[in-house]
């Protein structure tokens, strides 16, 4: 599965870090683009160029923090034409159902996922297992920050939740303070977490958001259907990943279901992936191999719900099928990660 991130994402990053002093050569020295490059509509790059970015600068800049300054930072450009288009919508609940629609656009390094519970909203977010506690951070924070500027009153999330440790400061002159997070947040904020997300009051998703625009709304929603559409008739990799893993959880996506859901032949399809040298059943399995992982790392979630979500029937269907992966049991896996089985 290649891990992709769209470019504006990085430009974004790497904005913030010249910003902060850093020198605009190096960056783009570091990462082997252009400004040209990053500026380019669509562009998606590897993931390991974001990280190698959110590395370089949290060193420099003495930040292991870095994921939750850029968050709060940037605006809902560094989402590309996807920003724009939550920045219009009517409501958080509208919003949402955006973000899913045109995830795609963005890249494939995610998951998310929505539910209500007793009048409380839990958006959660299921990083790829290679990406960095400096994205798990930035993402997170940034759906706060857009929250709290599209609802236009003072926003105060019930609980935000990590599943990594608080960043350790690495030298004297790091100021890492579960304080700042709590300050900006106004909630409790907690790492070793079950998961990474936000818990909110469920009926801030039907308030209307102050930059709504239905004009403008129904002419990005054009213009990113039309990317969509390209995206579908080429079978971009992210856009294969992204809709299998909304798949899975309903049921284990054929190549027919492929071919209807880009609207094209099935085996126009099959001969794509044969020029690429691989099968559509061989991306599934690595879809589902990779968020194996992701969950079992990322999350504290019991193995059933694991299972459910990547499409096995039972349980030890998928433990079978991740022994044939790795050679472990998941269980095995996680505590040899030092994640508890809890």
């Amino acid at each position: 599965m290649r891990l992709q991130v769209a470019a504006f994402n990085v430009r974004t990053n790497l904005s913030y870090l010249v910003h902060e002093g850093l020198s605009a050569d190096i960056l783009y020295q570091k990462i082997g683009l252009s400004r040209e490059q990053l500026d380019e509509p669509g562009l998606m790059v590897d993931v390991s160029l974001s990280e190698t970015l959110l590395e370089y600068g949290a060193e420099q800049l003495n930040a292991p923090d870095l994921g939750f300054r850029i968050g709060k930072w940037g605006d809902s450009g560094r989402w590309g034409v996807l920003g724009h288009i939550v920045d219009c919508a009517q409501s958080i609940e509208q919003a949402l159902d955006l973000q899913k629609r045109y995830q795609c656009l963005v890249g494939n390094g995610s998951k998310s996922e929505f539910s209500i519970e007793n009048k409380r909203a839990y958006l959660k977010w299921v990083p790829h297992h290679l990406c960095s506690v400096y994205l798990q951070e930035e993402v997170v924070t940034s759906w706060v920050a857009f929250a709290k500027k599209a609802i236009g009153l003072k926003l105060k999330p019930l609980a935000i939740h990590f599943s990594h440790s608080l960043p350790e400061a690495t030298s004297d002159l790091s100021d890492v303070d579960i304080k700042n997070y709590e300050t900006f947040f106004e909630c409790p904020v907690y790492f070793d977490s079950d998961f990474n997300g936000i818990v909110f009051p469920a009926d801030i998703l039907s308030l209307p958001l102050v930059g709504y625009n239905p004009d403008l709304l129904n002419v990005l929603m054009s213009y990113a259907d039309i990317i969509v559409r390209k995206k579908q008739k080429s079978a971009a990799n992210e856009i294969i990943t992204q809709y299998i893993m909304n798949t899975l959880d309903e049921k284990v996506p054929t190549l027919n279901d492929a071919a209807d859901f880009l609207g094209v032949s099935t085996r126009s399809l099959q001969r794509k992936f044969k020029e690429q040298g691989t099968n559509f059943k061989t991306i599934v399995d690595d879809v589902r191999k990779d968020y194996a992982y992701s969950y079992l790392l990322q999350t504290n979630y019991k193995m059933s719900y694991i299972a459910q979500v990547l499409g096995f029937s039972e349980q030890s269907v998928f433990q079978r099928a991740f022994k044939r992966w790795t050679g472990v049991t998941p269980g095995e896996y996680r505590e040899s990660n030092g994640k508890s089985n809890d």
